[in-house]
Formats: structure tokens, sequence, C-alpha cells
């Protein structure tokens, strides 16, 4: 294997010499000196036949190249801070003609975006050049497709990398972002040669050659949510100490993981699956942790040669589907440990895969780990300060002769003790599994079918009566307010009535003389003031009457008529 290294190492050095000797700076550019035109002071547009690197030369800091569809063959250098965006990554093309660089970025704070950049020694060359943003391009057919080069603090999203020799290569280059692009069809994906620092989430790594992700001399980096499928090694780590490969998915390769010469990595929560040769291989590697993690349907699940490292945390490890052994005190952890070899074991290993689900609050995030053989969906955690914090999710399966779930609860997410409900009942078992103070693990268990589960805090015992005091009174306190609210609308009924006969009262007399209706509101007033007195003391409530024959008229809506 270091025989690969060093012959790889050898060949990039190599390919760079050539492209800076044999293509001088002067001879690479094939230039046609056509102006472009200038749509504004900070917008350039380039149109089929004109050239690229001429709007550069013309461009000023901050400018907006716009590059309409079309080929241009040419080498661009970008050598000032601007934007350079192309009207659509499939159809605005630069072509490289087989030879040298096709865009050099020497510059910091560039954008370069909607491109097909191919058929160069070099797609995109990053050459000491930081705080650029390049998304949504196309980079193929080179021997080299994105090319970090003492680059750092750059963000890379949206991309499709194939068909070159190596997807995207960091040598020497720190902090840089890579989310959400496509790698495929390349000899190796992604390349980290003495590089650190650098965060890579959400790619898909698929279908090259030889690795998918590798990692040599390269140290602190962060690989979260990848998925590196169908190649020879879906993640290598060779040489490259405290790494962090988590929630990353490698299938359909011959090794799913593999691990050399490297201390001091965490790999945990990812699927490592039908890989056909081993789902990990550890060589020369110690110190470093693997927890969590889903082996399913490997040829061999692990193998560990001169290596010695942790498999679980002492309270749980990893899903082995070809672990043998039983839980008869159903916690979901095996009641004896899977061997890797006579120094290695996994003295927790998980009864069903291992699942993660994310919470954010308003001040915190949260990592929930399960482990369920039923898929769980619809995970969702609901805040309620007066009535309890819960979580909900549903459950679905058939396997056996029922599901289970293990579940550890952040105290500060959800106060123990805790009630588990399924379909607003009981499950079928229930118990705390252990509380190690700041997180309680609960193990449940339900029939084959579909469920809606509910976590949320029970109350102690002493909290759980004054809760029925309380509901006790809640209930009489809706008794008595239905009681008064129908009483009122007899009396609202009847006053409705009374209101009815004014309005008759004043329809029937001309508006100029509305004495009738007076001497009948003043007649009711008096005999229903000491009921509404009464009325008031005994329920607590005021009641608004009118005051006089006017305020009626105006709450009949007629006081324009008698005006008038």
């Amino acid at each position: 294997m270091n025989k690969k290294i060093i012959l790889l190492t050898v060949t990039s050095s190599l390919l760079l010499l050539s492209i800076i000797l044999q293509t001088p700076i002067g001879a690479q550019f094939h230039l046609q000196i056509i102006k472009p035109v200038k749509a504004t002071s900070t917008e350039i547009i380039v149109q089929p036949g004109n050239s690229i690197q001429e709007a550069i030369n013309n461009a000023n800091t901050g400018d907006t190249i716009l590059v309409k569809n079309g080929t241009y063959y040419e080498h661009v250098i970008v050598n000032k801070a601007l934007s350079l965006v192309g009207e659509n990554k499939h159809d605005t093309i630069i072509d490289g003609n087989k030879t040298g660089v096709i865009v050099i970025l020497t510059a910091n704070n560039v954008a370069l975006s909607n491109f097909t950049i191919q058929k160069g020694e070099l797609g995109i060359w990053f050459r000491y050049s930081t705080h650029n943003i390049v998304t949504s391009n196309i980079v193929s057919n080179n021997s080299y497709g994105l090319h970090l080069w003492g680059a750092s603090n750059n963000i890379f999203t949206g991309n499709i990398v194939s068909n070159n020799w190596h997807g995207i290569y960091l040598h020497a280059s720190y902090n840089n972002i890579f989310t959400g692009n496509i790698v495929s069809n390349n000899w190796d994906g992604i390349y980290l040669e003495g590089s650190g620092n650098n965060a890579l989430s959400g790619n898909n790594v698929s279908s090259n050659n030889n690795d998918g992700v590798y990692l040599y001399h390269s140290s602190n980096n962060v690989f979260s949510g990848n998925t590196a499928s169908n190649n020879q090694y879906g993640i290598y780590i060779s040489d490259s100490d405290n790494n962090v490969f988590s929630g990353n998915t490698a299938s359909n390769n011959q090794y799913g993981i593999y691990v050399e010469y490297s201390l001091d990595n965490v790999l945990t929560s990812n699927i490592v699956t039908n890989n056909s040769r081993y789902g990990i291989r550890l060589s020369s590697s110690n110190n470093n942790i693997i927890l969590h993690n889903n082996f399913i349907n490997n040829i061999e699940s692990s193998n560990s040669i001169n290596s010695v490292n942790s498999w679980d945390n002492s309270a749980e490890g990893n899903y082995w589907n070809d672990y043998i052994g039983t839980d008869t005190n159903r916690d979901g952890i095996g009641d004896t440990p899977y061997t890797i070899d006579e120094k290695n074991q996994d003295n927790y290993p998980l009864m069903a895969m291992f699942l993660q689900f994310n919470i954010t609050t308003e001040t915190q995030s949260y990592e929930i780990g399960a482990v369920s053989n039923y898929t769980i969906s619809n995970f969702q955690y609901h805040y309620d300060p007066y009535n309890g914090n819960t979580l909900s999710f549903k459950v679905n399966g058939t396997e056996g002769n029922g599901g289970f779930c293990r579940i550890g609860i952040p105290h500060t997410l959800i106060n123990p003790p805790y009630t588990v409900t399924v379909n607003y009942n009981p499950p079928l078992y229930f118990k705390t599994v252990y509380t190690n103070g700041t997180h309680t693990w609960l193990y449940f268990a339900y029939d084959p079918s579909e469920h809606e589960v509910t976590i949320m805090h029970m109350p102690y015992p002493e909290q759980l009566v004054l809760s029925q005091w309380a509901i006790l009174g809640l209930t009489v306190t809706v008794v008595i307010l239905l009681l008064i609210s129908i009483k009122y609308y007899r009396i609202f009924n009847q006053q409705k009535k009374v209101i009815q006969v004014y309005e008759r009262e004043l329809g029937s007399f001309p508006v100029s003389h509305p004495e009738r209706a007076r001497a009948h509101f003043i007649k009711d007033v008096i005999e229903r003031k000491e009921k509404i007195k009464k009325f008031e003391k005994k329920y607590g409530i005021k009641i608004k009457p009118a005051d006089t024959f006017e305020d009626l008229i105006k709450k009949l809506g007629v006081e324009k008529e008698v005006k008038n």
C-alpha cells in the first residue's frame, strides 16, 4: 500500500511539473482579442466568440462577468476578486483542448459558478487562493478535476466532478468546505494529502475506480453524511489521525472502511453495508473509536491486524447483523460480546440498527440515539412549558413477535421520570434501562404493526395527586361555567324579546314621538334592576345594560332616524 502512495505522489508532482515546464504561460492561452460588451459599471457580458480572459483583464475588483452559452476554447487566469458566472452549467463550456490548466485562481474572494470545465490537465487549480465560492459547475475529463494547492477557507457546493484522474484533490489545504457535490467515475473520488481541518458533508462519491474518499497524512478533518458507494475502497484512511467520520454510508464497495497506520480517529453512526470483502478493516492502527455503526450484509463484517481499538463506550457498541447472541434481560444490548479478534471485541453489541435523530430548539441542538428493529419515522419534538415537553414518532414493522425500541433521552429536553404510550396506551413492556445524570435510556416493546409512540415527563406521585385535584377543580369550574352560560343564555333571550318590543314600538310610531317606547324601557329597567344585581353578585360577572333610552337607541342602530 505504501508503493501505491509513493506512485501517486510522484505522478502528481511530475504532472504539475510537466504543466509548468511544457506549457509556458505566454503560450497556453489562445485568446481572440475581441473587446467584450460592457453592460454596466459592474457587469460584463461575454458572448460566444469573445474572450473570457479579455473580460477578466478589463474588469475591476467586485465586477460580475456573465458568460453566455457556448464553447470557449481558452485557458483562464482569475487574478481579481470578481464573480465569473456561466449562463447554464451544461451549455457554458470552457474547453482546454487537452492541454494545460483551464482555470487558475490566484486571487481571493472569487465566485465561480455554472460552467462545464473540461479536457485539460487541470480543470480548476486553486493556487494559494482563499475565500472563494465555487458552485454548480461540471468538471470533467481532466487529469485533476478540482485541485487545491495551499488553498484554504474555500467553499465548494453543488458541483459535479466526473471522469477525471483525481476528482477533488487537496494538497496542503486547510479549512475548506465541500457540501452537496457529486464525485463519480474518477480514478480517485476525493483525495486529501497533507490537509487538515476540512469539512466534507452530504457529498455523493460513487463509482470511482479506486478510492471513494482517501486520506493520506491528513488530520483533523470531519466527514459527515457522505455516501461512498460502488468504489474499490469506500473510505480509505492512511497515516491520518484525529479525523471524525459520522453518519456516512459506505456501501457496495470491496472495502467499506479501510484504516491503516492511523490513530485516534472517531467512526460513529456510519452505515456500512453490502461490501464484497470487508465492512471495516484495520491494519496497524490503534486508539480509534468505532461506535454506533451499523455493519450489515458485508461478506466479512470486520478484520483487524496488529491493532487495538475501542468498539463500545461501556454501555453501547455497534450493530452487527451476523451477531448470534441473545438479549434475555430486554435492554436492547446483546448478553455476550461480539468478537473481532483476540485483542478486540464489542462488549455491548446492539440488537438492532442504531438510528440518530437531531432536535433543535431555540437554545440548543440535541442528538438522540435510538436502537430499533422497526422503522422509525416522523420523529418530532413538541415544546410545551405548561403541559410538559414530548417526543413522538411512528414505528412500523412486522418482524418476529414484535418490535422494540431503546432510546436515550436528554434530561434538558424532557425531565425524568418518563411515561411512554403506544397508540395512547401503555406499551407491552417498558423499563428504564439506566441513567447517567444527563441522559436516561428507556426500553419498550410493542406488537407487530404501525404505532404512534409518545414519550413525555411523568409527574412524581405527589405531583400526580396535585394534578388529580387540579383536574377535579377544572372539571367543577367547567360545570359551573356551563350552568352560568345556560342561565345567561336564557336571560339574554328574555332581554332580546324586550329589545324586539322596543324595536316594534320605535317602528310603529313616528320617529319624532318615541314616548311609548321610552315608557316601555323605563318600566323594564325598574323591574329588572334588582334581578341584575343579584345575578352579578352570585356569579361574579358584570352586566352592562343600557342606562338610558338614548343608549338603547344607539345599540339598536336607530340613532340617526330619531335625530332626523
